[in-house]
C-alpha cells in the first residue's frame, strides 16, 4: 500500500505479528488487512480485539483519524516533535488487543474493562498517555467494591497480586489503596482461593493492619498468614529477609484473641526468636502447665486435653531447704515437677511480659525463669494478684541481670477522710512478708534501675527500706502504697545507693521528713538526686515549706505534678527550673502571676494541668489596685491578668485541662498558640457556651480529646462537636447546665466521629430511647470506654445491645437508667469479656445476689466492681471470703441507699403516688483483696 493511498488526516498504524518490526518485511507477509476506525461497529470491535485475528504471518492495518489520537494521548501528540510528525505510516509495538481497547474508546466512547486486564490496561495507558483510561480505571475501582457479585468478586481478588504490582511500578496511589481495602474486605474468600500465597508481602501486611479487616475469628487470621508464610517459595532470598518478613508478618497476630491450644500445637513461639517474648499477657488460659509446654523443645500433643477442674491433680512440689546467711531464717524452695518437660535455655530473651496472667504460681514461674530465661533485664507481671511482693526477692536470685521489673497493680483510689472502719487485717502475713526478705542478703538486686510497685498495699517501711539499700534506685514508682509512712520513705531514701531520676508516690503518707532528705545535700561520697519526674500528686502529709524545699533545690525536673496537694506561689517563685515539659498544679492556690513566672522560663511545656485552680486564671489584686469597678471593663482581654496571655507563646502546647475563667475570652488571648493543641479539659468554672465551641473548632480542628463538665452546652453544641471535631478520639461531656432534645441526640448517635475509643455522656442525653442506644451501639462498636448517666428511658433490651455490638468495652459505666438491668445483666458476662472496670448503679432490681462471684469467675480481667445494692433481687449480694485466689478483682464497692422519709432501705421502687421513689447514697461498703491482705472499709460518702 502506497502512502498516496492514506486519506488526509489519517495515519496507519501497522501491527505485526511474529516476526521482524523494522525493515521492509512487509513483502513476506501472505496477507495484509486493513480496517478503518471509525467504520468499526460494536461486534466488529470485539472480533478485532480477539488476539486470535491477528495470526501468524499476517499483518494488521488499522486506520485513524490522527487528530483523534493526538487528542486523547500524550505519545501520538509528541511525535509531532520528532521525525514521525510527517510519516503516515507508524509500526505500534504493542498488544493488539489492549490497543484495540484503547482506540474503541476513542472512537466509542466505551472502555472495556475486566479484572483480569487491568495491570495491563493501567501499563498500556500510561505508556501512551491516556489520561481518559486511567479516570475510567479508577470509576471502575468506585463500581468494583459496591459489586456484590461472586464472580466477579473472585475474579477481582484473583488478578489483586498483578494489580498491586502494576500500580506499584507506575505509581498509582488509589489503585494501591483500592488493592489492599478490597483485600480486607474479602479476606476470608482470598483465603479460600489457591491464588492467596500469591499475595506480595506488602499487601498482605497492608491489608493486615487495614481498619475493614474482615476475618471470622483472630484464629483464622492466624491460620491464614501461618499458611501464607509456608506457601511462599524464599528459595532465592536471605535469610535475614525471610526472617524479617515472617517476623514481621506473625506479629501482627493479637495473641490474646487466639486459642492457647492452636499457639501449641503450631509451635507459635518456636518461629518468632527474638530478644522480647510477650506471653499472652492477659490470658487467663495460661497456667503453670502451659507456661513449660509453650517454651518446651520437645513434640506436643495433638490437642490440649479438657480436664474438669475437680479432677485437676494438685501440683506437689519437694521442698528444699538452703542456708541463709543469717542463722535464725530459712526459705524453702520449690524444685520441679515430673511432669514438666525440659525447656531450652533462651539465652537471647532479655524482656518478659506476663501481665494478666493470673493463673501462673510463683513456684512454677521460679522455676521457669531459671531454666528458661539467664539473661532477663526486664519483667513485667502487672495486675498478677497471684504474685506477692515476696516475689522480688527471689526473682533477684534467679535473674541476677534484671534492669527493670514492673509488678504493680491496678486498684481503686480511696480517700482516707472518708473510710471511718477497718474490719480485718491478717498480722501474721504482715510479719511473713518481712521475714521473706532477708534473702536478700542473698541475692540484692544492684543492678535493678526501675523498679513500679504501684497499689501494693504489702509495701511497709520495713520492707521499703531494705528495697532502697538492695537496688540502685534510678526510677521508682510506689504510688498508692498507702501502708508507707513518712518516716518510712525517708529512711528508705537515705538508703538509696544512686541518686533518684524518677519518684511517683501519687496518694501516699509522702510528707516533710521525705522532703527534708529529698531535698538535702548528698552525704560524703554519695549521688545528688537528679530528678526528671517528680509526681507527689495527692499527698495531703506535704506543707507548702516541704513542697518549696524540694522545688528549690530540682532544677532538672521536666514533669512536676503537684495536684491537690498544698502547694502555694512561695514554692513556684523558688523553682529555677527551665526544662518542664508536663506540669499539674490543679486543685491548688497558686495564683496567676505566679504561675506566669514558671510559664515564662519553661517555654518547651506540653502539657498543662490548672483544673480547678480559682486564683491561676485571674489575679483578683491586680483588678482591684487598677481601680477598675465596671463589669464589663474586666471582661477585657486587656484587662485579665491571667495564664491565658502568657499561653500565647506556648506553642508547644498540646494537652490543656482548665477550669475557671476559662471562656471564650481566653479562648480569643491564647489563639496563636492554638495549632498544636489535640487535648483540651474543662471543668468546673469554665465558661463554654455553643459560640465557644464554634471557636474552639476553628482553633482545633484536629483536637483528639474533649471533655467538658458542668458547662452550656444544647443541640447547636453537640451538632458542633460532631459535625467539627472529626478527629475525635475521646468525648466526655457530664453534667450539662442545659437541656440536649432529641434533635441533639439524633446528632450525636447518627454522626459520631469515626475515630472514637472512649465516649461518656453523664447527665447530658437524659431522653436517649433504646432505638437510639442500639444505633449508637453499632455505629461506636469499637468504644473501649462506655459511660452513661441519668438515661431514664432505657429498658433492658439496651443492655442486650451494648453487650452484642460493643464488645471491645473495657469500662463500662452505668447509672441511673432505671429499666436496664430489670432482667439482670448476665449478657454482659457472657458477651463483654474484656472488661476491666464495670460500675452498674440504680440501673432497676434484677441483679442476681451471686453477681459479684459470677463476674468474678467469668469476666478474666475485671479488676473494680461497683454496685448498689438497690438493684439486687434481696438487697445484698454474696462476695469472695478468700484473698488467694485466681482472679484480678481487686476492688468491690457496695453501696447502700436510704429512703429521705423512714431512713432505711427502700423495699419497693414505687412511692405512694406511684412515682419513682428516691433513692439516697447512705454508705458503701468497700471489699479490697490484694494476695497477702484482706481489707474491708465502709465508706460515708458515695463513690
Amino acid at each position: 500500500m502506497s502512502n498516496s493511498e492514506v486519506p488526509t488526516g489519517f495515519i496507519i498504524l501497522e501491527f505485526h505479528q511474529n516476526c521482524a518490526l523494522y525493515g521492509s518485511q512487509s513483502d513476506s507477509f501472505e496477507s495484509v488487512e486493513r480496517i478503518q476506525a471509525r467504520e468499526l461497529k460494536k461486534l466488529d470491535w470485539l472480533r478485532l480485539k480477539d488476539q486470535r485475528f491477528c495470526k501468524k504471518d499476517r499483518q494488521l492495518d488499522i486506520l485513524v483519524e490522527k487528530k483523534l489520537l493526538e487528542k486523547f494521548s500524550t505519545y501520538f501528540r509528541a511525535l509531532n516533535s520528532f521525525r514521525e510528525a510527517d510519516c503516515e505510516r507508524i509500526i505500534v509495538d504493542w498488544d493488539v488487543a489492549l490497543f484495540c481497547i484503547l482506540l474503541e474508546m476513542f472512537h466509542s466512547g466505551h472502555l472495556d474493562i475486566l479484572a483480569s486486564k487491568v495491570a495491563a490496561l493501567l501499563e498500556t495507558s500510561v505508556f501512551f498517555g491516556v489520561d481518559e483510561a486511567i479516570i475510567r480505571i479508577n470509576a471502575w475501582m468506585t463500581l468494583t467494591f459496591s459489586s456484590k457479585d461472586p464472580r466477579e468478586i473472585l475474579s477481582v481478588l484473583k488478578s489483586l497480586p498483578v494489580i498491586w504490582d502494576a500500580s506499584h511500578r507506575f505509581g498509582h496511589s488509589s489503585l494501591l489503596n483500592f488493592c489492599v481495602e478490597f483485600l480486607a474486605v474479602n479476606f476470608m474468600e482470598a483465603r479460600s482461593m489457591s491464588s492467596f500465597n500469591d499475595i506480595p508481602h506488602g499487601l498482605l501486611s497492608a491489608c493486615v493492619d487495614h481498619i475493614q479487616l474482615t476475618v471470622h475469628s483472630e484464629k483464622d487470621l492466624f491460620d491464614s498468614l501461618r499458611c501464607w508464610c509456608e506457601g511462599q517459595d524464599w528459595v532465592d532470598e536471605a535469610e535475614e529477609i525471610i526472617s524479617e518478613r515472617k517476623t514481621s508478618i506473625m506479629n501482627k497476630i493479637r495473641t490474646s484473641l487466639v486459642p492457647l491450644s492452636v499457639l501449641l500445637e503450631m509451635r507459635f513461639y518456636e518461629r518468632l526468636t527474638c530478644d522480647i517474648w510477650t506471653l499472652r499477657p492477659g490470658c487467663h488460659e495460661v497456667d503453670d502447665d502451659m507456661l513449660f509446654q509453650s517454651s518446651s523443645s520437645a513434640p506436643l500433643p495433638a490437642h490440649c486435653p479438657s480436664v474438669p477442674p475437680g479432677d485437676i491433680p494438685q501440683m506437689l512440689m519437694q521442698m528444699q531447704i538452703i542456708e541463709s546467711p543469717f542463722p535464725a531464717f530459712r526459705y524453702t524452695e520449690p524444685v520441679r515437677n515430673s511432669k514438666w518437660p525440659v525447656i531450652p535455655k533462651f539465652e537471647n530473651l532479655k524482656i518478659l511480659n506476663l501481665s494478666y496472667c493470673n493463673k501462673i504460681s510463683e513456684d512454677a514461674l521460679l522455676l521457669w525463669l531459671r531454666e528458661a530465661c539467664p539473661q532477663l533485664t526486664e519483667f513485667y507481671a502487672k495486675n498478677c494478684p497471684q504474685i506477692g511482693f515476696t516475689f522480688l526477692p527471689h526473682l533477684a536470685k534467679e535473674c541476677p541481670n534484671l534492669e527493670t521489673v514492673d509488678i504493680s497493680l491496678d486498684i481503686f483510689n480511696l480517700e482516707d477522710r472518708n473510710v471511718h472502719r477497718i474490719l480485718t487485717e491478717d498480722e501474721n502475713e504482715c510479719r511473713l512478708i518481712r521475714r521473706n526478705y532477708l534473702l536478700w542478703g542473698v541475692s540484692p538486686m544492684f543492678l535493678l534501675s526501675s523498679l513500679s510497685v504501684r497499689g501494693r498495699s504489702e509495701v511497709r517501711d520495713s520492707v521499703f527500706n531494705i528495697i532502697a539499700a538492695n537496688f540502685r534506685g534510678v526510677d521508682l514508682d510506689v504510688s498508692n502504697c498507702r501502708m508507707l509512712t513518712d518516716n518510712g520513705f525517708s529512711e528508705g531514701l537515705k538508703r538509696l545507693p544512686q541518686g533518684l531520676r524518677s519518684l511517683k508516690a501519687q496518694r501516699t503518707c509522702f510528707g516533710p521528713e521525705a522532703c527534708k532528705v529529698l531535698s538535702s545535700p548528698p552525704v560524703t561520697g554519695g549521688v545528688r538526686n537528679d530528678l526528671t519526674i517528680l509526681d507527689l500528686e495527692s499527698c495531703h502529709g506535704l506543707t507548702p515549706e516541704a513542697i518549696a524545699s524540694i522545688l528549690k533545690t530540682e532544677t532538672t525536673l521536666s514533669t512536676l505534678n503537684l495536684g491537690d496537694t498544698t502547694l502555694d506561689d512561695i514554692g513556684l517563685y523558688l523553682f529555677k527550673g527551665h526544662r518542664l515539659r508536663k506540669l499539674c498544679v490543679r486543685d491548688t492556690k497558686v495564683s496567676a502571676k505566679a504561675l506566669n513566672f514558671v510559664l515564662r522560663n519553661n517555654p518547651g511545656l506540653v502539657s498543662l494541668d490548672v483544673k480547678g485552680c480559682k486564683s491561676a486564671c485571674i489575679d483578683e489584686y491586680e483588678i482591684l489596685l487598677s481601680g477598675v469597678d465596671d463589669i464589663e471593663s474586666q471582661k477585657s482581654p486587656n484587662s485579665i491578668s491571667s495564664i491565658f496571655r502568657e499561653l500565647e507563646s506556648l506553642h508547644l502546647l498540646e494537652d490543656f485541662e482548665v477550669g475557671w475563667r476559662f471562656s471564650q475570652l481566653a479562648l480569643e488571648a491564647m489563639k496563636p498558640s492554638t495549632k498544636r493543641v489535640r487535648r483540651l479539659v474543662v471543668g468546673v468554672g469554665g465558661g463554654i457556651c455553643n459560640m465557644g465551641l464554634q471557636k474552639l473548632s476553628n482553633y482545633w480542628p484536629s483536637l483528639e480529646r474533649l471533655s467538658l463538665s458542668f458547662q452550656i452546652i444544647d443541640d447547636d453544641g453537640i451538632i458542633q462537636i460532631v459535625d467539627r471535631l472529626r478527629s475525635l478520639q475521646i468525648l466526655e461531656i457530664q453534667n450539662t447546665i442545659s437541656h440536649v432534645t432529641p434533635k441533639g441526640v439524633a446528632a450525636l448517635v447518627n454522626r459520631c466521629p469515626p475515630k472514637l475509643v472512649r465516649l461518656k455522656l453523664d447527665r447530658v442525653v437524659t431522653g436517649i430511647t433504646d432505638g437510639d442506644l442500639l444505633q449508637l451501639s453499632k455505629k461506636c462498636n469499637k468504644l473501649a470506654s462506655f459511660s452513661l448517666v441519668g438515661c431514664t428511658q432505657l429498658t433492658a433490651s439496651s443492655l442486650v445491645a451494648i453487650s452484642q455490638n460493643m464488645r471491645a468495652l473495657t469500662e463500662l459505666k452505668l447509672e441511673e437508667c432505671d429499666g436496664l438491668t430489670s432482667s439482670g445483666a448476665q449478657c454482659l458476662l457472657d458477651s463483654c469479656k474484656a472488661l476491666e472496670c464495670l460500675t452498674l448503679r440504680h440501673n432497676g432490681k434484677g441483679l442476681e445476689d451471686s453477681f459479684v462471684m459470677k463476674a468474678k469467675d467469668e469476666l478474666p480481667y475485671l479488676w473494680f466492681l461497683s454496685l448498689d445494692m438497690c438493684d439486687s433481687l434481696s438487697s445484698s449480694f454474696e462476695t469472695p471470703e478468700m484473698a488467694r485466689r485466681e482472679s484480678p478483682l481487686n476492688t468491690a464497692l457496695l453501696s447502700r441507699c436510704s429512703s429521705p422519709e423512714t431512713g432505711v432501705f427502700p423495699t419497693a421502687s414505687t412511692s405512694r403516688n406511684g412515682r419513682p421513689q428516691k433513692r439516697i447514697p447512705r454508705d458503701t461498703i468497700v471489699l479490697r483483696w490484694t494476695r497477702d491482705l484482706t481489707l474491708a472499709y465502709s465508706t460515708k460518702t458515695r463513690i
